[in-house]
């Protein structure tokens, strides 16, 4: 039975692709960078950098469930100051979605330990599991929601000169830049291709895998041929620019410059780091559920 293609809205696509309508340009749409005027915005990417490594390293020093969940509202409340939308929170905790499902799942039925609360057949569900799980899950959703603060709040251009300051060679700090520049470009890009495909009555839901694998051949192809004139830019406008001359010293308009702010803060975190070492050396926050060592 052929099923009638699904109806897409001509206008709406056409809009997308002529560079009108809400989220036209693929770099508005899908860049992370949010830019506003707050105070972690103003901070050296490098500070920020030393935040994201010293809070993630220190969250892998403690297990217990409530250290974990205070530390996600309080990065939730840094990027509440830096007037990130809430649909950009809303995106990261929908990619965390499985791991904060399946982690207290697979957790609880693998590695039971303590009290039995429940049993069903096999499986053995106990408190102390669930919430070993939970404090894992967690600490994932913190971990990754302190990444994307330092990219909700840094842009690419200081994401790179932070990393080529501390010793990262300028030509992979570039790599990088490129990659957070054009891979979320190319989903835009493989997006609207879909949809202007399907605007030409393309059917990509009905039949078996291989013939739906076969129905996106026209979007791979358009998508490759997209992709290579866009690398061909590129490489022009990197040679343009002297990319990977020697022998030459390069300056920047807008160089990375520590301010009182920075400093202050950078005390703050090593302090605040030494802490949670001796904190994690004294034995608390190691249980899951309780504070003290048992």
């Amino acid at each position: 039975m052929r099923h009638a293609p699904r109806r897409v809205d001509r206008g709406r696509v056409l809009r997308r692709l002529s560079g009108r309508g809400e989220g036209t340009a693929v770099r508005t749409a899908f860049d992370v960078y949010v830019e506003r005027s707050s105070w972690i915005h103003q901070l050296d990417a490098r500070v920020k950098l030393l935040f994201v490594l010293l809070a993630s390293l220190a969250l892998t020093l403690f297990s217990n469930l409530f250290f974990m969940l205070a530390a996600l509202v309080l990065v939730q409340a840094l990027i509440a100051s830096a007037h990130v939308p809430r649909d950009r929170l809303v995106w990261v905790w929908k990619a965390m979605l499985p791991v904060n499902l399946f982690i207290p799942v697979l957790w609880t039925v693998f590695y039971p330990e303590g009290p039995v609360l429940y049993e069903l057949g096999p499986v053995s569900l106990t408190p102390l599991a669930l919430s070993r799980g939970l404090g894992v899950a967690a600490r994932l959703d913190a971990i990754a929601f302190i990444g994307f603060l330092w990219l909700f709040t840094t842009d690419q251009r200081s994401i790179v000169r932070s990393l080529v300051k501390i010793g990262l060679p300028f030509e992979w700090g570039l790599v990088l830049a490129i990659s957070l520049r054009y891979l979320p470009a190319f989903q835009g890009l493989y997006t609207l291709v879909v949809e202007a495909q399907q605007a030409r009555a393309l059917d990509l839901t009905s039949g078996g895998f291989f013939r739906r694998l076969r129905a996106r051949l026209p979007i791979l192809v358009a998508v490759i041929i997209s992709a290579l004139r866009m690398a061909d830019k590129l490489a022009r406008a990197l040679e343009c620019r002297a990319l990977g001359l020697e022998g030459v010293q390069r300056t920047y308009l807008h160089d990375l410059q520590f301010t009182r702010q920075d400093y202050v803060l950078l005390v703050a975190l090593l302090v605040g780091f030494f802490g949670l070492v001796v904190l994690r050396v004294l034995g608390l926050f190691t249980h899951p559920l309780y504070v003290f060592p048992v």
